[in-house]
């Protein structure tokens, strides 16, 4: 299971967010393509592991990331609330929600820092990128170090300070840096495959705060540390 969650995570490494008026709020849309390194890793199993498309769903403090995951948990939904310092981890044929502190990584951050003159037009915006690489201490995870490049658009703004206990992906560090939502991603997650994530799609909208109501999930909640 605790392989499940890191997996998971990786996704979430994917993205980041924001809310209204000053700080970003709504949704964004993206599109996921994957290149395996190794022969017995098929694309169609990364794609069924960790899907090709991922919906967020940002407050200012907290946000929800569903990715359409077709393996035997079925689509898969994380939860991060960074106003109560937990993530809940959702699995569609699961009888069980997954809680942990959003304040604890278990990989460790080898670099990060923004590159220069190095930008992509993504719907129609001018985006600088910034590099973010880890390393993963976990002996249960199959990877070994997670190198990334994160294009991110300064016109949609994230809270620092909201985000600054976020160890979790360390998103607390790429936050500091970007103050921005990310919105192409490029991470090579050694030795296994590479994936691509670019957003299509950006909708600035109120999110419902129902949205992040965990007993409307009917599930038994497990703590883990």
């Amino acid at each position: 299971m605790k392989l499940t969650i890191l997996l998971a995570l990786l996704i979430s490494t994917l993205y980041v967010p924001a809310q209204s008026q000053e700080y970003f709020e709504g949704e964004v849309h993206f599109k996921i393509e994957y290149e395996p390194f190794l022969e017995n890793v098929p694309k169609e199993l990364l794609v069924q592991e960790f899907g090709d498309t991922l919906i967020g769903y940002v407050q200012e403090k907290r946000y929800i990331m569903k990715s359409n995951t077709s393996g035997a948990s079925g689509e898969q939904t994380l939860i991060m609330l960074m106003d109560e310092n937990l993530i809940y981890f959702v699995q569609e044929k699961s009888d069980t929600i997954y809680r942990y502190p959003i304040d604890k990584a278990e990989d460790e951050l080898l670099d990060i820092h923004k590159i220069k003159d190095d930008t992509k037009i993504i719907l129609g915006d001018v985006c600088p990128a910034l590099i973010l690489n880890t390393k993963n201490n976990n002996p249960e995870t199959p990877f070994t170090v997670s190198l990334g490049k994160y294009y991110y658009n300064p016109k949609y703004k994230l809270n620092k300070k909201a985000y600054q206990n976020h160890y979790s992906g360390h998103w607390n560090s790429f936050v500091n840096e970007s103050g921005a939502i990310s919105v192409r991603n490029e991470i090579r997650n050694e030795p296994i495959y590479k994936s691509v994530m670019e957003a299509f799609l950006i909708v600035p909208k109120e999110i419902p705060d129902e949205l992040f109501d965990i007993t409307e999930y009917n599930k038994t909640i497990i703590d883990l540390e």
